[in-house]
């Protein structure tokens, strides 16, 4: 199907599906006329941040400040946002730190920034636990923070349990030490017994009383996802 024959289509939205399918057919065959495609589509169309997004992780797979530069040039701050996303978590498997930069220095907001924001934490996390957990934390308070607060303290303690509870220790923004809890909460809700008990060795009294607290609050979040005692 050529894209000629969008200009024919008998209806926009049969002129966006005909245009987004000859996207979808040549962005692994002829990435040129892909981008011409969905270039076409108007801004923010669903398929055309699909699309965007595909385009995005060629590319920086190939030349990240190439994409970058690429990206500026988008139609609107969703489809930015959706391209940098992408270009971030291409660049966290190997430089995580400029990947969080680039999403901190981008300046935009949104459930795409914060979906990127928790896959490069996630990939970060698994690197440096102590360094994602520090820059989770300049985040201010919503989605983002609290989702990857929450899987930095899971993966954080099942390398080294006793920093991940230094560190909490170390929290002296009241809302901020609570997310750290209810993460830690959660995460030993969803240990065995015997391993639970072996996280909480590292715990001082006050530590172990404020984690109680998250009970229910962390029950509420984790649902069923508990092992049963044995």
């Amino acid at each position: 199907m050529q894209l000629q024959t969008a200009a024919s289509a008998p209806s926009p939205e049969a002129r966006a599906e005909i245009i987004a399918e000859v996207a979808w057919n040549a962005l692994e065959i002829d990435p040129a006329l892909a981008r011409e495609a969905f270039l076409q589509l108007s801004a923010d169309h669903p398929q055309k941040i699909l699309l965007i997004q595909q385009f995005a992780m060629r590319l920086a797979e190939q030349s990240p400040d190439e994409a970058l530069a690429w990206a500026d040039t988008l139609a609107s701050e969703r489809e930015i946002a959706a391209a940098k996303g992408q270009i971030a978590l291409v660049l966290a498997e190997s430089d995580p730190l400029r990947a969080a930069n680039l999403l901190s220095e981008s300046g935009i907001v949104g459930r795409e920034f914060d979906v990127a924001v928790v896959q490069v934490l996630q990939r970060w996390a698994a690197k440096s636990a102590p360094d994602a957990a520090a820059w989770a934390i300049s985040f201010p308070p919503g989605p983002a923070r609290t989702a990857g607060l929450s899987l930095i303290v899971s993966q954080w303690a099942k390398t080294d349990t006793a920093a991940v509870f230094i560190w909490m220790q170390e929290l002296h923004d009241e809302a901020l030490r609570k997310e750290a809890l209810l993460a830690m909460e959660m995460a030993l809700l969803q240990q065995p017994q015997d391993l639970r008990e072996a996280w909480l060795q590292h715990a001082d009294s006050q530590t172990r009383i404020e984690l109680e607290a998250q009970r229910q609050p962390a029950m509420k979040e984790i649902g069923d996802n508990v092992p049963p005692p044995h």
